[in-house]
């Protein structure tokens, strides 16, 4: 699972100088799963958006659509017609995502959102632990499958402190 946090408002607020009309888009699955960028959280975020910015003075509309997932084509497609309607897209997805709206549609701004900060499990509802640090040097074979990157403060080879090593 793709763990994220919303940017600070002020941020996001920053981010969005300079445009009119602006599509909040979230995506349905790894984000909404840890209450970042889902349905609930664009609708959540659009007013809070809108609040900040007219407080500037700003008058900024506003616009909103969650998408399945923003990092497959098929699903990204589906904003097509808004995004040509908009002069900036706010995307509550992952780095992956924002990715995607930015390659596929260049002509507009594509500003991500949330921060994305682990791969991780859930344990329990609301407690996420950090498992993978997408290294793209896995290890797991020789650390009797945890990452020692993401999961020991000292990015030791051999496990959690005390477990061993088989080497």
């Amino acid at each position: 699972m793709i763990i994220g946090e919303w940017k600070p408002l002020d941020e996001l607020v920053k981010a969005l100088e300079g445009h009119n009309r602006v599509l909040v888009a979230g995506c349905a699955t790894c984000v909404a799963e840890c209450a970042a960028g889902g349905e609930k959280e664009v609708e959540t975020l659009a007013p809070l958006l809108r609040m900040a910015l007219k407080s500037q003075g700003r008058a900024v509309e506003v616009l909103t659509k969650t998408l399945e997932r923003q990092c497959e084509w098929e699903f990204v497609e589906e904003i097509a017609t808004v995004v040509g309607e908009v002069d900036a897209v706010l995307s509550l997805a992952c780095g992956i995502g924002v990715q995607a709206l930015a390659e596929r549609y260049r002509e507009t701004a594509v500003y991500p959102g949330v921060n994305t900060t682990s791969l991780a499990i859930r344990e329990k509802p609301g407690l996420w632990a950090a498992r993978c640090a997408a290294c793209g040097d896995c290890m797991l074979g020789e650390t009797f499958g945890v990452c020692p990157v993401a999961r020991c403060a000292k990015s030791l080879m051999n496990g959690p402190c005390g477990t061993g090593s088989a080497r």
